[in-house]
């Protein structure tokens, strides 16, 4: 199957409230490939415990990362699988070090707004928000949620807010029924609005996010 046809799981099936994101710059599309195979066969090989619900692998369109979405029903099921694997290390992309050194980013669920009308979601890009504290990063996405981004927009089918757990950073794991509808998005008044209004709450900064493709999806005991 054309990986780009691929629907996504949806993150408003409620498979975990602690998600871990890991992404990794691979450098071209051939160590892409080799990077999310790598991924998928060495979860495919674990025994999965039951505070495990779901692994997405991801690749971006432009053929430079890979991300990795892993959903917990919460941070103590979460540690204890941390605490008796060895950090998995992507060949050709790190090196031992580097995976123990990179442990994947902890988010929790904060607020989200799903349209279901929109269709099956194909597409997800992940703009992260570098914020000064917790307090930040509740008040960066109400500004966005209760202003330019309260609308529908086509092709725009879910948004889900996680904040990570050290108070530092804002994820917008934002579902799209199409790669031309995230493009039409940029060009579009909402978004110029959304970035201004985004930049103008104190102690927050934002950044872009690319798109990703669905590589691979696991599920785990509980589904």
């Amino acid at each position: 199957m054309d990986v780009s046809t691929v629907p996504l799981p949806g993150m408003d099936q409620g498979d975990g409230e602690v998600v871990l994101i890991s992404r990794r710059f691979v450098g071209g599309r051939e160590q892409q490939k080799a990077a999310v195979n790598a991924v998928s066969a060495y979860w495919k090989n674990l025994p999965l415990p039951s505070g495990f619900r779901s692994m997405n692998c991801f690749e971006s369109v432009d053929g430079e990362n890979i991300m990795t979405v892993v959903q917990w029903d919460g941070e103590d099921s979460w540690d204890r699988f941390f605490r008796s694997h060895e950090p998995f290390m992507i060949p050709g992309v790190e090196t031992a070090d580097d995976a123990r050194r990179l442990r994947p980013e902890l988010y929790h669920r904060y607020r989200g707004k799903v349209a279901r009308e929109e269709g099956e979601a194909v597409c997800v890009v992940a703009p992260t928000f570098d914020v000064d504290g917790p307090e930040r990063q509740r008040r960066a996405v109400d500004t966005l949620l209760d202003g330019p981004l309260k609308g529908r927009f086509p092709g725009l089918r879910a948004m889900h807010f996680l904040l990570s757990g050290d108070g530092s950073r804002v994820l917008n794991y934002a579902e799209w029924t199409s790669q031309r509808a995230h493009e039409e998005f940029l060009r579009d008044e909402m978004s110029r609005d959304a970035f201004e209004a985004l930049h103008s709450v104190a102690g927050v900064r934002g950044l872009a996010g690319k798109r990703y493709l669905l590589h691979e999806r696991l599920t785990g005991p509980a589904d």
